[in-house]
């Protein structure tokens, strides 16, 4: 395969001013769009428990995902609620989280892929030796950070955390992906461009950082290159988009070797992406190639 996604499955709750909805949630339900956009061979390693709506299985299967790699596992899957205020700010809550990831979930095939993205929800989801087993694999190793920087307190409320171990994880990957609060939150900076620097310094190749409505801007050893938001036609909801960010600028990196031209493509897959509640405004690539075309 070409592209493997790793990190739980959930079952959300969104509540917007507008709207509550319930749908499938969580980093490894965007890897959806893989096929979509031309992925040879796309899927996921992840954990629910026996909770699991079947019809959100049949939505996974439907996109042309392989499923090889969902583990039933407990009662309970993730459930996050996740709370939108009229400006898009939110707030998060979580009532269930399902069983760790661990190294002999993957089988195989999951490590002879070419590439391998970690999105934890949460710092407990995925233990490190995951990280370490694919490293070995020679796939591309690609992080989003967020589960890293953030905890499940007694209450269910989503807080900050350290990330103590940071140094030792981002040395395994060659991507990774930062919110740039999560940047912030990670390191003590006055110049996002000097921890960018200390991050490669580690051995990541690519330092994605995404900024909401200012776009993002991409680190490599020797580029720096800032991505405009490209603009969806409504929003409904901002929930994934940087998980498809991530999955759509590892897939066109891949292809084309040219970071400017991924970060449009990622850029432009989300802004489809917050045109719906949940991970079901899929493009096709025709559809992203003919909205990329107006910002080449």
């Amino acid at each position: 395969m070409e592209l493997i996604v790793v990190g739980h499955l959930s079952r959300d709750l969104i509540i917007t001013p507008d709207a509550r909805r319930e749908t499938l949630g969580g980093s490894a339900a965007y890897a959806m769009i893989a096929p979509s956009i031309g992925a040879l061979g796309a899927g996921i390693v992840s954990k629910v428990g026996a909770d699991f709506e079947h019809h959100y299985l049949a939505t996974l299967e439907k996109a042309g995902l392989d499923l090889t790699g969902l583990h039933v596992e407990g009662l309970h899957s993730t459930r996050f609620v996740n709370i939108y205020d009229e400006s898009g700010e939110r707030t998060q809550r979580v009532e269930a989280v399902a069983a760790p990831i661990r190294p002999d979930d993957f089988s195989d095939a999951h490590l002879e892929s070419t590439i391998v993205h970690f999105s934890p929800l949460t710092g407990d989801e995925v233990e490190v030796r995951c990280i370490e087993e694919v490293r070995t694999s020679g796939a591309l190793t690609s992080l989003d950070v967020q589960g890293f920087l953030r905890k499940v307190g007694a209450q269910g409320d989503v807080l900050p955390c350290s990330w103590a171990d940071r140094d030792e994880v981002l040395t395994l990957v060659d991507v990774v992906k930062f919110h740039e609060d999560e940047l912030r939150a990670a390191y003590s900076y006055e110049s996002e461009i000097s921890v960018a620097n200390e991050i490669l310094g580690l051995g990541p190749r690519v330092v994605l950082v995404t900024k909401d409505r200012r776009g993002s801007t991409i680190y490599t050893r020797n580029s720096q290159v800032d991505i405009p938001l490209i603009l969806a036609r409504r929003q409904a909801d901002t929930t994934g988009s940087g998980d498809i960010y991530a999955i759509a600028f590892l897939l066109e990196y891949m292809r084309t070797a040219d970071v400017k031209r991924a970060g449009l493509f990622a850029a432009t897959c989300s802004s489809f992406n917050v045109e719906t509640v949940g991970p079901y405004g899929i493009p096709t690539r025709e559809r992203v190639e003919d909205r990329l075309n107006k910002y080449l």
